[in-house]
């Protein structure tokens, strides 16, 4: 048997050729540029969605309330601050019908009270004249108690024609030959240490002569006294706050007394003893003192004239001095022709030991 000589093995087929390397690199550079590409797109994903989540947070509006803890109710309180404690009251706020009920009747109380708009008060012109002529001025003096001569009604006499025995009666009042008419009095005197010079005479001197006014009043008239230094001491009788006093004999009597018992010392302030005199709306003011420093400024001046003017009030200026003759330009001079009174210039050398 003859044999075949044995042929190399045959090559399996192949449906299509090799790929080169050339026809795989395009292929194996896309997977490696999305691979690379993955992380920051899942990056940029989770930051834009970090943003508007914080967007919708700023934007949605805070809940009300604390939260776990319940809100509390909050009042209204008055605080009442005595020397040694604090006292806190509280205060009710007022309901929507009280509020309402409380405007209709300030509107109603107005329209009541608004007179009609035709309505012109009549003007006692007759009243007037005979106010302005029973008011005497004094002549040139000394300015001691009876060394003036004045022209008018006499000390004690009512003027203006009210009758006899009614509340406001109008009299005229003097002090150191200053004479003022109306029915309600206050009397202003320094009592400040300058006040003790001259052996005590200038303090002396001047309650002799205000107890001497004093008595020229009658129960038809209100009085009252504030002596001063940097603090201003009223009259004040026990149990009763500042306000002006009929002038009976038994308030007199009192007011004589607590002349008696000032003493001088101190300093001076004159503004606060004028605005509390004028705080009482008094027909006139008799102020008294030696100094003629500190004065009073201008702008002062002027506020103690403008509350002057709303309360009807005549200021008379009554100046103690040591010279013959007052310092020229003196603030109390100003004083008085700013408040239609009269000034006087009172030399304390006069006056007798």
């Amino acid at each position: 048997m003859t044999r075949l000589p044995e042929s190399a093995p045959t090559p399996p087929k192949r449906d299509h050729a090799p790929a080169s390397r050339f026809s795989r690199a395009p292929r194996d550079a896309y997977h490696r540029i999305r691979s690379r590409q993955a992380p920051p797109l899942l990056l940029s994903f989770g930051f834009h969605l970090i943003v508007m989540v914080a967007i919708v947070s700023l934007i949605r509006p805070p809940a009300n309330g604390t939260g776990d803890v319940a809100d509390r109710n909050i009042g209204i309180a008055m605080v009442h601050r005595l020397p040694d404690r604090e006292v806190y009251e509280p205060v009710e706020p007022p309901t929507s019908d009280a509020i309402d009920q409380s405007e209709a009747s300030t509107s109603a109380a107005a329209a009541a009270a608004a007179p009609p708009a035709d309505l012109s008060p009549p003007i006692d012109l007759a009243g007037v004249l005979s106010a302005m002529e029973s008011t005497p001025a004094p002549v040139n003096g000394s300015g001691i108690a009876g060394d003036t001569t004045l022209d008018g009604d006499s000390v004690g006499e009512s003027s203006g024609g009210k009758p006899v025995g009614k509340l406001g009666q109008e009299t005229t009042a003097r002090l150191f030959g200053v004479s003022g008419t109306g029915s309600r009095f206050v009397y202003v005197l320094d009592r400040s240490d300058s006040m003790n010079g001259y052996g005590g005479r200038p303090l002396r001197r001047a309650k002799e002569e205000l107890v001497r006014s004093l008595n020229t009043l009658s129960q038809y008239q209100q009085f009252q006294i504030i002596f001063y230094n940097e603090n201003a001491k009223p009259f004040q009788l026990a149990g009763m706050s500042l306000a002006l006093v009929e002038g009976n004999e038994s308030n007199v009597d009192r007011a004589e007394r607590y002349v008696e018992s000032i003493q001088a010392f101190g300093g001076t302030k004159h503004k606060s003893a004028l605005l509390m005199a004028l705080r009482m709306s008094p027909d006139v003011i008799f102020f008294l003192t030696d100094a003629h420093l500190p004065r009073l400024s201008h702008l002062e001046l002027q506020q103690i004239a403008d509350r002057a003017t709303r309360s009807g009030t005549t200021i008379h200026a009554i100046e103690f001095g040591s010279q013959p003759a007052p310092t020229p330009g003196t603030f109390l001079k100003e004083l008085a022709e700013m408040n239609d009174g009269q000034y006087q210039y009172v030399d304390v050398n006069r006056f007798a030991p």
